[in-house]
């Protein structure tokens, strides 16, 4: 008959065992979990083997060279008695404890990590130079104004790697304010070293899943061609860091997705992204939009209202059509940039924030610093970098893919059936200049879409399209149209059309008279605010101000 006793083991070895078992044991007293259980079963061939589920490694741990020791099944045993228990997934990489336990310092560089462990604020904020982490781990312990320094500073230095919080009460509060600093994650005490590894090893493998899986394009951006292969690395580059950025970009070339595109993958992303339009709102209404204003401030103002520098803190702040801004609203924003506080209307506190600023324009705001019409000092504020986003007619093999991006947004959202566009209708989409840009071929897209007398838009249901327009060269970037404007303007002949404006005549009035007379030498208003250089909002804007006899006069 077949033996199931153990077999014997030399008698150094189970003494060097028992020895390692019980300092285990009383390692686990001392930190206090009891949530860990271990039970012992009948192991293979009838020896019995240990065997316990380790709290985020997913499995369970058999430890064989234990099965010749006695213990308790309700005895708790240390994780690291097994081997293999937690993988060492750190790979050297460098992990940052802030006023962190000394246990989890040990677990970490059992996983392979190298950690760095910092008594305060002061030291943490040294390492995080000197070392870019994998993770930071702070204790609710240093206060509220050291944990969301170092939050901001790890956001700041090493975007990517997560901040987890390990609190001190475990209440719920606790928890919010952590994770309203900024935090990744947030642990209630008491803190169990090797769970905490475990959580770590998952966090970095589906943050590892996410990059292998991430494509190269970025949400709402549709494109392959060079100009947008060169400003999707433009965006990778800046999106990591809270610089202000100034977009240059026609009118319908899709600066605000842009800018929506850097919040998302900048440091800011877990907070707010507010867009203003400044052609859409007046002074004095974009000042009390932008910075709120105090009780009885105006007639009317019969409560406190946050503005949206105050709603956006800790976010990203989009001021889309920057050069229709007024100048004393321009020193206004100025003083929030250099200084981070501003003042309410009607109030005198300051009101601090921490934001970044993407601002985007259709014009030149060279021009507008030469007439007077914006500051000098707050457009090298904005121009800390400066992105060109490129026209339509300058990535026109891009146009077949924009083509199937809107078919398949207008199927989602009507339940339309349309099942793409012939061949000829796209060589035809391609050879238009598109003045309007992307904003203008999505328009153009859904109307024909809705003409379409089958599933397939044929060149027939573009009829309504202008023809190509023929142009001896493609009109210059933004960002290069004023000096070339100005050459153009010394060596071009003088205009037949003239406007008489006599002495006296006021600015208001002097501006009213050559808006009109542009609308009635260029007949549309799209032209006359191309050649008046303003944006389109803005010159709907001018004409509601003046009135319907504004109107009666272009006539």
């Amino acid at each position: 008959m077949r033996s199931c006793a153990a077999p014997e083991r030399p008698e150094g070895e189970r003494v060097a065992a028992m020895r390692e078992v019980g300092r285990l044991a009383l390692h686990r007293r001392r930190v206090n979990i009891a949530r860990e259980r271990r039970c012992v079963r009948p192991g293979p061939r009838g020896r019995p083997a240990v065997e316990g589920r380790v709290e985020g490694t997913g499995g369970r741990a058999i430890v064989p060279f234990l099965h010749h020791c006695r213990f308790s099944s309700r005895r708790a045993l240390h994780p690291e008695a097994s081997m293999g228990a937690v993988a060492r997934f750190g790979e050297g990489r460098a992990c940052l404890l802030a006023a962190g336990a000394p246990d989890l310092a040990e677990a970490l560089a059992r996983a392979g990590f190298a950690p760095t462990v910092a008594r305060d604020e002061r030291q943490a904020l040294a390492a995080l130079d000197r070392t870019s982490p994998s993770a930071v781990y702070v204790a609710q312990a240093l206060g509220a104004a050291s944990v969301k320094m170092l939050v901001a500073a790890s956001a700041q230095r090493c975007a990517d790697a997560p901040v987890v919080v390990l609190g001190a009460s475990g209440t719920v509060q606790e928890a919010v304010d952590a994770m309203q600093l900024g935090a990744t994650d947030y642990l209630a005490p008491p803190h169990d070293p090797d769970a905490i590894v475990g959580r770590l090893a998952m966090t970095l493998a589906r943050a590892r899943r996410r990059e292998e899986g991430a494509p190269r394009a970025l949400p709402g951006i549709v494109g392959t061609s060079p100009a947008m292969v060169k400003l999707y690395g433009a965006i990778e580059k800046v999106s990591r860091y809270k610089s202000n950025v100034l977009l240059l970009g026609e009118s319908g070339t899709g600066k605000e997705i842009i800018a929506r595109a850097l919040h998302e993958r900048g440091p800011r992303r877990g907070h707010l992204f507010v867009p203003v339009n400044c052609a859409t709102l007046g002074r004095e209404m974009l000042e009390n939009e932008l910075f709120g204003h105090e009780r009885g401030a105006f007639t009317g103002a019969n409560e406190r209202k946050r503005g949206l520098f105050e709603l956006a803190d800790g976010g990203t702040f989009f001021l889309d059509e920057i050069a229709d801004m007024d100048v004393s609203t321009q020193a206004k924003l100025l003083r929030v940039l250099e200084r981070n506080e501003f003042r309410r209307v009607g109030g005198t506190a300051k009101v601090k924030v921490d934001l970044s600023i993407i601002a985007a324009t259709n014009r030149s705001l060279e021009e507008g610093i030469a007439t007077g019409r914006f500051r000098e000092d707050l457009y090298y504020r904005l121009k800390v970098v400066t992105l060109v986003v490129p026209p339509l007619r300058e990535r026109r093999e891009d146009v077949p893919l924009l083509v199937d991006a809107f078919v398949a947004d207008f199927n989602r959202r009507t339940g339309g059936r349309i099942q793409g566009v012939e061949p000829a209708a796209l060589r035809r989409l391609a050879e238009l200049d598109w003045p309007g840009n992307v904003r203008e071929l999505r328009n153009a897209m859904e109307g024909a879409c809705v003409l379409a007398a089958g599933d397939v838009v044929s060149a027939a249901d573009l009829e309504h399209l202008r023809p190509p327009r023929r142009s001896s060269s493609p009109r210059p970037a933004p960002s290069l149209r004023a000096a070339e404007g100005e050459r153009a303007a010394r060596s071009a002949p003088p205009s037949r059309a003239t406007i008489e404006i006599p002495i006296g005549c006021t600015l208001e009035e002097a501006e009213r008279r050559v808006v009109l007379a542009a609308l009635r030498h260029h007949r549309t208003r799209a032209r006359a605010a191309r050649a008046l250089g303003i944006g389109l909002r803005t010159l709907y804007t001018k004409l509601a101000a003046w009135g319907p006899g504004a109107d009666a006069e272009t006539a």
